[in-house]
């Protein structure tokens, strides 16, 4: 078959979970004999504003359109882009697939969509977070704490500072400074964040909210099939109204993993965790860190590149406790490759994020090492770590908690084996790709 895959970003630009995905699915159907042709977004300043540059990589094609949100446009821009979907018309003209798969549409245009479906092209799109109906992803609101649904009136509390004409232009004008000083991002995000916490938005930002939830829901009309990789998930947009039979569990794939030949023997008197992708302050790091600082006999290892997508409750607090605390290191960034290497340094992995996770790849990952996982008790994680099984949970944020069950694998020396016997299959990317196929052939059909 010939199957277009788009994307908000590929390797090795972007390296997140959803991109790293999408690189070895085209693979897997590249190895499969079929063809693939992947469209997805690139933000290099230097580059002309909506340019387009074609390659090949791990077997199949990438169209890279350049979008960086330089220019001052009005909130609906900022998900419905003509320019992108002209452009990306025209990759369809020119690779002429028999499938589009949508994975995210985020930096992108939702009206792609569109482009597709009036060449009668079917559909698929993969629900890997929340963003057609959460436009930040995520479900937390400016101060991260975890909004309890989609409401017009919420969204427009949320985008105060995209949606307010005075203060999208202030917005505008600082991002530059933002992205250079974080004590003056964090003060700004956080007082943002009291200020949408308070203020009834206007009636013109629940009009731009209403307008955009309408669009929403005609273009979930206009796919075929949407698939989730976590009951959780296909919850959410269910209660969203997509019928049922429209909306299909399915695992996300996995590619083996490069693991050392000396396997690590966990040393009961020094363990060593695991916190393993971005550093950011949605994932929980903070409260790991200060979960941490009070334990002893164990030692703690976050491995991963710091984000700027939310300032932390306390970020002088948070790094006076890494630098403080002797049993907890830093790693950097590591390449996916290498995950295989560093799951093997480690006895048990720590997820421990404060939004609801869909499906980390991190869980699975960790069970394809024979690795046993702490996650936090709600969102998509839960789903994946059988408690006394295969892992622990412990409530969300909940610093107590969390310290409470890392000790215990401190405290019994036995856990970490009695929770290593018995992890769950894991399926990898070429079964993916073959059942993905099928999801295909039939709508083609």
């Amino acid at each position: 078959m010939r199957i277009a895959q788009v994307v908000h970003g590929v390797p090795p630009e972007a390296l997140g979970g959803t991109e790293t995905y999408v690189a070895h699915l085209a693979s897997a159907f590249a190895r499969q004999g079929h063809a693939v042709g992947v469209f997805a977004r690139v933000a290099d300043t230097a580059r002309e504003e909506y340019a387009i540059e074609c390659g090949v990589q791990g077997g199949y094609e990438v169209t890279r359109i350049n979008n960086t949100f330089g220019r001052l446009a009005p909130f609906a821009r900022s998900y419905e882009n003509a320019e992108v979907a002209r452009r990306f018309g025209t990759f369809l003209d020119t690779f002429v697939p028999e499938v589009v798969h949508f994975h995210h549409l985020m930096y992108l245009s939702t009206s792609c969509i569109g482009e597709a479906v009036r060449r009668h092209i079917p559909v698929v799109m993969t629900l890997h977070d929340y963003w057609l109906i959460c436009q930040r992803g995520r479900f937390l609101k400016p101060d991260l704490s975890v909004c309890p649904g989609q409401s017009d009136e919420g969204c427009a509390q949320c985008f105060a500072h995209l949606l307010d004409r005075r203060m999208a232009s202030a917005f505008r004008h600082l991002k530059p400074i933002l992205e250079k000083y974080a004590r003056v991002r964090d003060f700004l995000r956080r007082w943002q964040g009291k200020y949408v916490a308070w203020r009834p938005p206007p009636q013109s930002a629940v009009q731009q909210i209403r307008e955009r939830m309408a669009h929403v829901r005609e273009l979930c009309r206009a796919v075929s099939l949407f698939l989730a990789p976590s009951h959780f998930l296909r919850e959410q947009f269910l209660a969203f109204g997509i019928p049922p039979e429209k909306v299909l569990f399915s695992e996300c794939g996995l590619p083996a993993l490069t693991v050392p030949h000396s396997q690590r023997v966990a040393n009961p008197r020094r363990l060593i965790f695991g916190y393993i992708g971005v550093v950011d302050p949605v994932k929980g790091v903070h409260v790991l860190v200060e979960a941490f600082t009070q334990l002893r006999d164990a030692e703690l290892r976050i491995y991963g590149g710091t984000t700027q997508y939310a300032p932390y409750p306390d970020r002088k607090r948070f790094l006076a406790q890494l630098h403080a605390s002797p049993h907890i290191r830093m790693m950097g960034k590591y390449e996916n490759h290498e995950v295989g290497g560093i799951l093997n340094e480690v006895d048990v992995v720590v997820v421990p994020s404060i939004w609801y996770e869909n499906a980390p790849l991190v869980i699975r990952e960790a069970f394809l090492a024979r690795k046993p996982v702490v996650t936090a008790a709600f969102g998509g994680m839960q789903e994946w770590v059988r408690d006394g099984v295969d892992g622990l949970l412990f409530q969300p944020r909940d610093v107590d908690d969390l310290r409470h069950t890392l000790a215990r694998f401190i405290t019994d020396p036995t856990l970490v084996q009695r929770l290593s016997g018995a992890f769950p299959a894991v399926q990898s990317i070429d079964a993916d790709a073959r059942s993905l196929i099928a999801h295909y052939q039939a709508l083609a059909a």
